[in-house]
């Protein structure tokens, strides 16, 4: 995982460009991968998928010719989405379109004006007092044209077509915990799940932040209704605490299934309301007339900065380790295994069951808890509660209620109803 984002996170991956598809294709050659291309001035929904934007070359110069910034050197120099610019402006015209970061005064922020267009630099806060000289040559030989919006899709199917979707963004050029963490967790994710030939089917999506959700939405409305649920991988790679972000609705069954394996996978992290820790794809899938329940999880902090190296050339592969990344996948993982092992059971009984006789008898010595609740969990099986939903309501681990009502299963005492979405 940590070399697929050192091999992509200098690519100039803006929203439509040659770097985006470039890290497109790369990753389609460790997954199987369906490119999706949507053509500038698409109509999607309220939206519309913009030009492809290409940049050639920029700098800032002094008038004797002395470059004091040049692209060369780091491609977040440019905003991405510049204007193009050739021309002498005066010292305070240019300030008022360079951008610094004064709380990180070392570092190049990065900034764009994909809707809003303007024409900008980024620059270390640190080097504005070598700004002078009363007039500047500045340069920015960039072109926007018609082209195509790309959104890979790997598509695993599983025995039902009600759907999980996983989404991560592969734009933000010289950015690597800004998603490339999330992407290389979900291309791993992509791997782990066509082994495990699951019960739901997954669509997992490598997009340009927002418009990539939104164009694929809305050109693919037919699929919505199939999508149960989802998650946004994002931040999952640096030295951070994970947090949890609940959906719109909050209280969703993967909203709780999520919260349950944070719980014991995870102890030290954070959640948060829908929209309070970070901002991205899940407001299209939970948006109005979606309304697919998607969570995001993160090594976000809310607020700004989400991290310390957020948003500037510090984001680099420095900042994440394999280890941590492994960790976001497992949990992710964790997450999906409750759902695809999940059921609701419906008893076949009558009375309460003769345990002993079945095997089902549990030696308060060998499982207190469980030997507690033998009583409670066989009240609890009406068809009308999941197995998940049954050790939520008592406060015990899934895997142990599950285990234990497999066996009722095993001796004829329950059916398996499939999962109802809540």
């Amino acid at each position: 995982m940590k070399q697929l984002i050192e091999d992509l996170y200098l690519k100039r991956r803006d929203l439509v460009s040659a770097g985006f598809d470039e890290a497109l294709e790369y990753i389609g050659r460790q997954i199987p991968l369906k490119i999706l291309r949507y053509s500038s001035g698409t109509e999607c929904w309220t939206w519309k998928v913009p030009e492809r934007w290409s940049v050639r070359e920029a700098y800032i110069a002094t008038t004797s010719g002395q470059k004091l910034l040049d692209l060369k050197d780091h491609p977040l120099h440019v905003i991405s989405y510049s204007l193009p610019i050739n021309r002498v402006v005066s010292r305070e015209e240019l300030l008022t379109h360079i951008h610094t970061r004064p709380d990180r005064p070392n570092a190049i922020p990065y900034e764009f004006k994909y809707y809003e267009r303007d024409w900008g630099f980024c620059l270390q806060h640190e080097k504005l007092p070598q700004f002078t000289e009363s007039e500047y040559r500045v340069l920015i030989d960039s072109s926007f044209e018609p082209s195509n919006l790309s959104v890979g899709e790997c598509l695993i199917k599983g025995k039902t077509e009600e759907t999980i979707a996983l989404v991560a963004h592969l734009c933000h050029p010289g950015q690597a915990n800004d998603d490339l963490s999330g992407v290389a967790v979900l291309v791993d994710l992509a791997k782990e799940l066509a082994v495990k030939k699951p019960h739901f089917t997954y669509r997992l999506l490598f997009v340009p932040e927002t418009i990539g959700s939104i164009a694929y939405l809305s050109q693919n409305e037919k699929l919505v209704p199939g999508f149960k649920a989802g998650i946004f991988l994002e931040m999952l790679g640096n030295n951070q605490p994970f947090a949890l972000q609940h959906t719109l609705q909050g209280k969703t069954y993967l909203d709780r299934v999520a919260q349950a394996v944070l719980a014991t996978q995870a102890p030290n992290h954070i959640i948060g309301p829908f929209r309070s820790i970070v901002g991205n794809d899940e407001m299209a899938f939970n948006g109005p007339g979606v309304d697919v329940p998607m969570i995001s999880l993160s090594r976000a902090k809310p607020g700004f900065p989400h991290y310390p190296e957020y948003h500037t050339s510090d984001d680099t592969p420095a900042i994440i380790t394999e280890e941590r990344l492994v960790a976001s996948r497992d949990l992710v993982l964790a997450v999906l295994r409750v759902i695809e092992e999940d059921y609701v059971p419906q008893r076949l009984f009558k009375g309460p069951v003769f345990l002993s006789r079945y095997g089902l008898w549990v030696d308060w010595r060998n499982n207190k808890k469980l030997n507690q609740f033998l009583e409670q969990i066989m009240l609890r099986l009406e068809g009308r509660q999941s197995v998940f939903e049954i050790a939520e309501e008592l406060g015990m681990e899934f895997s142990v209620v599950k285990d234990y009502l497999d066996k009722f299963v095993e001796n004829g005492l329950i059916r398996k109803l499939p999962l109802v979405w809540r």
